[in-house]
């Protein structure tokens, strides 16, 4: 049974909620008796500054309590301030990486919230997420040192310069963390980096992934963190929108290239159940041709229904459509990864020998069954 307050924000992810969406929003909040637990479950969900521009656009946040409607006004203002700011020090970076000839890809928030959202309070934001491929890491790195950014002792590849955290990759999936995760897309990552697009940011051009990547590459990074917040779902809503049929049939070409079939089908799934979306005629024939096995349906309906899947989930469902092998293979480096890598998990650790990391790693699992 899918709560009042998760159908709400579902309705509420648009950028602009047409009055039908509002009426359903109307009915539904007529039946919360808990307006504390919507604005938590919105703010955990990043969704307080889409629930705060329905609930104005809807004539219903006079309704609320002056407690509560302030905490909704001071959450979405606030997202606006801290994205200003991180907007602010992208183009400083961009500027002198442009000269240099350093080319990086914006990802995540960072990059939709330059491309589809025109309300930069609806997209909150801790970092900004930025690709790089391994031969051009060590000038990336010297420009950011250059510009006063400090590096963190423990994640080598996140910099710092007062609020603003940059975090930076060389592999599209993490694959210089996890080495397995590059088995996961069946191209190099070269390929997908050339590939890219560019767009303007702000006052500087910058480079984005193609939409087909966007779409796949946002779907494996919600599933790799267990579908855990909406706003990482509405930003693939939002970024099919306005797509045409060409469009959508670029996406299945792109995957199976990528290999990336299931991931596609899985959000498709999680999409047309909570956001009711329309595909076109032959994507949604594909959609009904597929039947999710008994695990997959499963761990797909809690999200759905706004329940937590299982932190295990991800390694089973991102693996999907690969060889057993590399199967094993992924899921063991995942869960026993790297001393190094052990070490940033349990940064209070630093002096344990590799023996009691391991140790550590395996109570944490145990206890995440709990």
């Amino acid at each position: 049974m899918i709560s009042n307050e998760h159908k709400i924000l579902a309705c509420a992810g648009q950028l602009e909620p047409d009055e039908s969406e509002l009426q359903k929003i109307r009915g539904y909040m007529s039946t919360v008796s808990d307006a504390n637990h919507l604005i938590e479950l919105a703010v955990k969900e990043g969704m307080a500054g889409f629930l705060y521009k329905s609930l104005l656009k809807s004539g219903l946040l006079e309704t609320l309590n002056p407690q509560h409607k302030q905490r909704l006004y001071t959450t979405y203002y606030l997202t606006i301030r801290h994205n200003l700011k991180l907007i602010h020090a992208l183009n400083e970076i961009l500027k002198p990486l442009m000269q240099k000839q350093v080319q990086v890809i914006l990802m995540q928030g960072i990059s939709l919230l330059q491309q589809i959202y025109r309300d930069i309070g609806l997209r909150p934001m801790n970092d900004i997420d930025i690709w790089v491929l391994p031969n051009q890491y060590t000038d990336l790195v010297d420009c950011l040192v250059s510009r006063s950014f400090d590096r963190n002792s423990i994640y080598p590849n996140t910099f710092s310069k007062g609020e603003i955290v940059l975090d930076i990759h060389t592999h599209i999936l993490g694959g210089d963390r996890i080495k397995s995760r590059d088995m996961l897309i069946d191209i190099g990552q070269e390929e997908i980096f050339k590939d890219a697009q560019v767009f303007n940011a702000e006052n500087s051009a910058a480079l984005g992934l193609n939409p087909s990547d966007q779409f796949l590459y946002l779907s494996l990074h919600a599933l790799k963190h267990n579908l855990e917040r909406l706003i990482w779902l509405v930003d693939i809503k939002i970024l099919v929108a306005n797509w045409e049929p060409s469009d959508w049939k670029a996406l299945t070409i792109r995957a199976e290239q990528l290999g990336q079939q299931a991931t596609l089908f899985y959000m498709l799934f999680v999409l047309t159940n909570i956001f009711k979306l329309k595909l076109p005629a032959a994507i949604s024939s594909s959609l009904d041709g597929w039947k999710p096995n008994f695990f997959e349906r499963r761990v797909l309906s809690r999200r759905i229904k706004g329940t937590p899947i299982p932190t295990w989930s991800q390694l089973v469902l991102i693996s999907s459509g690969k060889g057993i092998r590399e199967r094993i293979s992924f899921v063991k480096e995942t869960l026993f990864p790297r001393p190094k890598i052990l070490r940033q998990v349990f940064p209070n650790s630093p002096n344990s020998s590799d023996g009691k990391l391991y140790w550590k790693r395996v109570l944490q699992i145990l206890g995440s069954f709990k």
